[in-house]
This record gives structure tokens, sequence and C-alpha cells, in this order.
């Protein structure tokens, strides 16, 4: 490799870096102290070098430029993205606000596929843990520079860590799938007999401390099924044996829905038996106003991608199923469900697209090489059982990204990583 071709390879290293920083969440809660320019000029950065890191890799010359390098292998991904496009701007009262948040979401996927064509999986999983490193820097500086910002109290307890987040299940979430990535990292390493850095057992150490002080349950759960999947399951487990990620996802985000909507309530006393609730507090009640919603009207494209966190009339049209001065009808937005919020955002064409690049992407599970297979198993694992009660797909962040990263990547049949993984 020349000189010239080092150097781009370098700036596009240090590009995606930058941008797997944004969308981990910084700058938080910098922007705070430093002014909501500042989140402005950081997230505006991360969507133009998206588009900048596209264009710096497509070609030589001028001609030769691509933003978007369509693949026939991703036609399932493209028409989840452009469902979702297409279904927003046709239904939302909002289309100025609309028109930017399709644009910002149909780069992320773009820019996901566009890692899986130009890195080796370890490659952007290990830029990923580069990206992690800055971020818990970054944390631990505001900790020092600002302890009264990064904890928060909640009915349980008193000082329930946040870190550089606004909220416990935000922090949880990303120090969880931090130390995913360095456990899927960590089976690589032992397959090829790497021994880890002093540098990547600090991290991993720190992530785990952190991550106890959120107090976050449900992060921790989904961490420890993925992780105990990755490290000791899936290690015994035959090539005939993989999960059927595809199907597995689509049963269990509709299996749970219908288990906590049907079974559980029966379950109450025994629920409260143990000062616990079941109703996932009030997540349940919000669901079922929010499945009633979308049959009473826009049941087939829904109100429009992430409108329900950004535009008042459709949030309000959520919070009149509860009494006006309930907390549920104060509650901010959002369903607390992926499948449910993208019924809502996209109606029954928008899931059912979702449900198809799922099914087509992870068709063909047993030609992925080994170290493909274990990614895309523990973060499948990993965003269904968060899904479950949480938010995650945002325009940009971490979760949403490295969801049609995970897709991209299923593309990849075994000789096409081999040949990735020579050329990088």
């Amino acid at each position: 490799m020349n000189a010239r071709a080092q150097s781009k390879r370098s700036a596009v290293d240090l590009i995606v870096i930058f941008i797997f920083l944004n969308s981990l969440g910084f700058p938080g809660n910098y922007s705070r102290l430093l002014g909501g320019w500042f989140r402005t000029v950081i997230d505006y950065s991360s969507f133009l070098l998206m588009i900048g890191a596209m264009l710096l890799t497509s070609g030589e010359r001028i001609m030769d430029i691509l933003v978007i390098d369509l693949r026939r292998k991703y036609w399932s991904i493209y028409l989840f993205a452009a469902v979702l496009f297409v279904s927003s701007m046709l239904v939302s009262i909002s289309p100025s606000l609309q028109i930017i948040t399709c644009i910002r979401v149909t780069v992320t996927a773009a820019f996901a596929l566009w890692l899986c064509n130009q890195f080796s999986l370890r490659a952007v999983l290990e830029r990923l843990y580069y990206a992690q490193i800055i971020f818990i820097a970054l944390t631990l500086i505001f900790v020092g520079l600002f302890p009264g910002y990064v904890h928060r109290e909640s009915a349980a307890y008193a000082a329930d860590f946040v870190g550089i987040y606004s909220a416990k299940n935000g922090a949880g979430s990303e120090l969880a799938f931090g130390i995913l990535v360095q456990l899927v990292l960590l089976r690589i390493y032992g397959e090829k007999h790497i021994v880890p850095s002093t540098i990547f057992v600090v991290t991993l150490s720190l992530q785990l401390i952190l991550l106890v002080l959120t107090h976050n349950v449900s992060s921790m759960l989904c961490l420890f099924v993925a992780g105990m999947y990755l490290l000791v399951l899936q290690k015994r487990s035959p090539l005939f044996s993989r999960l059927p990620l595809g199907w597995l996802y689509i049963a269990g985000s509709i299996g749970f829905l219908v288990l906590a909507m049907t079974i559980l309530p029966l379950f109450s006393p025994l629920f409260e038996l143990f000062g616990k609730d079941a109703t996932l507090t009030g997540r349940v009640p919000l669901w079922e106003a929010a499945l009633s919603l979308i049959m009473q009207s826009h049941t087939l494209c829904g109100y429009g991608y992430a409108m329900f966190w950004r535009d008042p009339y459709a949030v309000d049209l959520l919070h009149s199923f509860f009494e006006a001065n309930s907390f549920m009808a104060r509650q901010l937005s959002g369903t607390h469900n992926v499948l449910v919020e993208m019924l809502l955002n996209s109606g029954v064409l928008g899931v059912g697209a979702f449900f198809l690049s799922m099914l087509v992407s992870m068709s063909n599970i047993r030609a992925l090489d080994e170290e493909r297979y274990l990614w895309c198993s523990a973060f499948i694992l990993f965003f269904m059982l968060f899904g479950f009660t949480e938010r995650a797909f945002a325009t940009h962040e971490f979760m949403t990204m490295f969801l049609f990263f995970t897709l991209g990547a299923a593309c990849c049949r075994e000789e096409e990583s081999r040949a990735r993984i020579r050329g990088r």
C-alpha cells in the first residue's frame, strides 16, 4: 500500500471512530454544559462524515464516486429502508420534520452497509472498541469534573449512574453493548490465540463496574443471556445447531407481547408479593393503547418514523388513552417496545418489511463464517431482548446502526468474508 492510500485509509479509520463515538451517545450531557450548539455541531458533523466516508472510498476519479453502492444481496434491507422512508413521508403531518429524520436513518443504513463492504467484521468491531475507549474516558472525565450530573434518583435507588446520558436505561444499554462487543472480540481473539491487551481488560472491567452502578437490570439481563450464549452455549454447539436468528427474533418479539398482555396480568398477586409490577411499570397498558391507536387509524403506513418522539400531535394521540392527570398521560414519548413503536412509525407495511429483511438476511446462517455468526447471534439476541421493554431504533444511535450492519453482515457468505480479511 503506497503512502497516499495509507493516508486515505487512516483518515477513513478516524472518521469511522468519530461516527461510532457519536452513535454511542457523545456529546450527551456535555451539550448541557457547552450549549445545544455543541450537540448540533457533533451530530451534523457525524452525518456529513458518513456521506464523506462513503464518497472518499467510492473511487479514485470524480466519475467513480458513489454515495451508495447498491448490491443485490442487500435487496431486502433496501426494501425495509425504502418502506420506512416512503410510508413516513406519505402520512406525516410534519413533512419538513419528517424528511430530516428519514434522511438521517437512511444514511445510517447506507453507512452500516458500507462498513460491511469496506472492512472485515473484526476490523469494524475493533474500531467500535476504540470508540468505546474514548467514550469511557470522556465519561470518566465528566464524572470528575461534574459529579452532580452523573447520578439520578429513581424509585428503587438514590443514585443511578447515568454518566453523560440523561437516564439509566440509556447508560445501561450503551455499557452493556460495549461489553458485548468486547466479548465477541474475546471469542475472536481466542480462536486466533491473541492475548488481549491490558487496556482491553481495564476497559472491560470499567464497563462492568459502571453497568452495575446504573442499576439497569434489563440491560444486565440482556447482556447475561447474549454473553452466556456467546461464551458457553455457542462454543459447544456444532454447525447444524446454529440458531435460526430471523425466525427467533420474530417469534420472540411477537411471543413476548402476547405473553405480556395476556398471561402476565394473571400473575399480578404473585408479582405484588415480591414488590413487582405485572404491568412492567406501566408498559403493558401503554402497548395496549398503542395497538388500539394503530388499529383505529393509519394501520397500513403508521404515523411516520420517530413522530411519537418528535411530533406533539402524535404524542398527544397516545396520551389521550389515559386520564388527563395520570402518569401515563404525562409520560414524554415512545412505547418502550421496538415492535410496537415500529408499528406506530410505519404500520403493518413497515413491520412486514422489517420481518422480511430479517428473514432474508438470516436465511443462510450456516454459510456464514464463524466470526460473523458469533456477532450476528450475539447482537440479535441482545437487540431482541432489549427491545422487549425499551426503545432501540432511533435515527443514528448504535442500536440502529448495528442492526443494519448485522443484517448486512449476515448477507456476506464465507467466501466473501475470507476475501475481505485477506484484503484488510
